[in-house]
């Protein structure tokens, strides 16, 4: 093989492009990986979920990231004043020590991802942006850069993985790239520091404060150290655009920042954790929100990440979404590399229906369209919130199954359960089923606590040791009474 081929070139190194190229050269591959940014760089999405912990383990890198990192017990959804909110804690329903995930800052993250990658074997070239791509050929394709010397070069290899986020450099490329109206919607966001700890940030929780109303967005607020945060919100473009003209206005040239603690502070329960703060990063701007690719995979590429399409991070979703299809993708390609013509591709004509690929796919786009679901539920302004869900005993008949399935899925049981999940939620608009559900699930003592009980020095100090539930969480071996009602029996069985 030619110095300048190489059996797969991965396009972009963020979680998704560091992960394929990960899994393919250590199943013997040689993989070359063209990066635009400089690591480190900032990057909106520091919230992990659980299910991301044996992909972490697989890789080599859990120990760093619990050296590093502060711990997930749980998400905390919460109104605008404070007053009503419902915690989800992973340890009502994972019984190992995967249940305590991280809250990243993507700079370190992202690049102790590449780094890894690095080490299993990848070559990967950062500041070297590509410029263009040939996938016509039936036995390679063709893949143009220039780095940041201006120095331009074209490289041959006999596969594609298109992981360069919302660049989505293939897709917008061949036309591929659509709109997505119901994801027309921006994030603005920082780190803020001297922050006092409280409203569910001291056990580690992520904190989502749903606004609404012509907003239609939600504020985010997750602990990345001690007394360090990230905080942002993320709303309706034409909100944007309104609130962006009406401060230039006013004179205000840095719209973004003022927009930023106008968002935040509407919040009482925000303000009061901002009070006496100081922002810590540059205030950053995630737009690109609204876009989905057609064609995710060919006879020689595969598009994985945000390059496959965008997903709205209220639910933390996208990096174990990103991670797990590179997983995926990439044991098909490299069972595809190993044999062309016995994995469907006769003569070149592409991947057939029982294709590695193909099967692949069928996972990832189920996992996909279950988590926009559940997106559209949260949006959905004639129902009850998220942070009323399990506050109110009267739940709106078309939230009932997110009660009940919600521990699952916000842990990230999005790919092997996905069918199982839809039939869940048809199954619950009888409301026979969904009481007889309720029963055994919704109503557990434990899903109504008011914390996660994860000790302060768990989440933010004695991160690297390897915990059980019952040693990270201190559970008291007797019952946990609410209201009257106990219940013996912590563990509850997916649905």
């Amino acid at each position: 093989m030619a110095a300048d081929e190489y059996d797969v070139i991965v396009v972009g190194g963020g979680p998704a492009g560091s992960t394929v190229g990960s899994v393919l050269t250590r199943a013997g591959h040689s993989v070359l990986l063209f990066e635009k940014e400089q690591f480190p760089r900032d990057h909106v999405g520091e919230s992990m979920l659980p299910f991301c912990y044996p992909l972490f383990d697989d890789l080599g890198v859990r120990d760093e990231l619990a050296r590093t990192f502060v711990r997930k017990p749980g998400v905390r959804f919460v109104d605008r004043e404070g007053a009503v909110f419902t915690n989800w804690c992973f340890s009502h329903v994972i019984k190992d020590e995967s249940f305590l995930s991280f809250h990243v800052d993507r700079a370190s993250l992202d690049t102790i991802l590449l780094n890894n990658a690095r080490r299993l074997g990848v070559e990967a070239r950062e500041g070297h942006r590509v410029t263009g791509v040939g996938l016509d050929q039936p036995d390679h394709v063709t893949v143009r850069t220039r780095d940041n010397d201006g120095t331009e070069a074209e490289h041959r290899a006999r596969f594609l993985v298109d992981a360069s986020g919302r660049d989505a450099f293939v897709g917008t490329k061949f036309g591929w790239r659509e709109p997505r109206p119901e994801l027309d919607r921006t994030a603005v966001w920082s780190h803020f520091t001297g922050v006092r700890m409280a409203g569910g940030l001291e056990e580690g929780a992520s904190v989502i404060v749903y606004i609404g109303e012509e907003k239609k967005g939600w504020i985010w607020i997750f602990p990345l150290g001690p007394d360090r945060i990230t905080a942002g919100v993320v709303m309706q473009n034409s909100y944007l655009r309104r609130r962006r003209a009406e401060l230039l206005e006013e004179g205000d040239d840095d719209w973004k920042t003022a927009m930023l603690h106008d968002e935040l502070r509407a919040s009482p329960f925000v303000t009061d954790l901002l009070e006496g703060t100081t922002q810590a990063l540059p205030t950053m701007v995630d737009g690109d929100y609204s876009y989905e690719v057609r064609n995710h995979h060919g006879r020689n590429y595969a598009m994985i990440g945000d390059a496959r399409g965008f997903i709205d991070p209220i639910f933390s979703s996208g990096v174990f979404l990103s991670m797990k299809t590179a997983y995926l993708v990439g044991e098909a390609v490299h069972r595809h590399l190993l044999d062309p013509a016995r994995d469907g591709d006769v003569g070149g004509e592409g991947w057939g229906e029982g294709s590695a690929l193909t099967k692949a796919y069928e996972a990832v786009d189920g996992a996909y369209n279950l988590v926009h679901r559940m997106i559209r539920l949260f949006y959905d302004p004639h129902a009850v919130t998220w942070a009323a869900i399990g506050a109110e005993k009267q739940v709106h008949k078309a939230h009932e199954s997110a009660m009940a399935v919600g521990h699952y899925m916000l842990a990230g049981d999005f790919f092997e359960n996905h069918d199982k999940y839809n039939r869940f939620f048809a199954l619950l608009e009888d409301r026979r089923g969904f009481e007889r559900f309720r029963e055994h699930v919704v109503e557990r003592p434990e899903f109504q606590d008011s914390s996660c009980r994860l000790p302060w020095e768990v989440a933010f100090g004695r991160r690297l040791e390897r915990f059980s539930p019952e040693e990270a969480l201190g559970f008291n071996p007797e019952p946990v009474t609410v209201g009257g009602d106990s219940e013996a029996d912590h563990g509850a069985d997916a649905p």
